[in-house]
């Protein structure tokens, strides 16, 4: 028999966070390949983990990913510029990057909903470059009537 007390447990909330702006913490990435039931079987992306830094949703996570085809390569270029991995001259040419130079880098996304499967789901929209001051004054901001 196994015994367990759940008095100091949290109750887990999986409910998606709500859409708008979020300072987060890229906490992983890892390099994967589509399934075969995918629109691109065998394409390469980056699937990324953020975890929100501050607020009600302090420590909760949201996964993105950034396809490595080219027509959707907006979507890495902006994470890169965010997270000021890269300058905007370098970002108009080739480029070599190592996932694990993102790891620990400070972003605000721009969290929106979307219905997967008859539920709702948080959906990065957009990366931006987090700067500590101008994100609190745009929440104090957002808290005016």
């Amino acid at each position: 028999m196994v015994t367990v007390n759940f008095a100091e447990v949290p109750d887990s909330d999986f409910s998606a966070i709500p859409p708008g702006k979020y300072h987060v913490k890229i906490t992983e990435g890892e390099m994967r390949e589509s399934g075969p039931n995918s629109n691109n079987p065998g394409a390469q992306y980056i699937n990324w983990e953020l975890t929100v830094q501050e607020g009600d949703h302090e420590n909760r996570k949201l996964w993105t990913n950034t396809s490595l085809l080219p027509h959707a390569l907006f979507s890495l270029k902006g994470l890169l510029l965010a997270a000021g991995v890269v300058e905007a001259d370098a970002a108009r040419e080739s480029l070599d990057f190592e996932i694990a130079d993102l790891v620990s880098k400070s972003v605000v996304v721009t969290v929106g909903a979307r219905e997967f499967q008859g539920e709702t789901r948080a959906e990065v929209k957009r990366f931006m470059p987090y700067n500590p001051n101008k994100f609190q004054a745009s929440k104090k901001a957002e808290l005016l009537p």
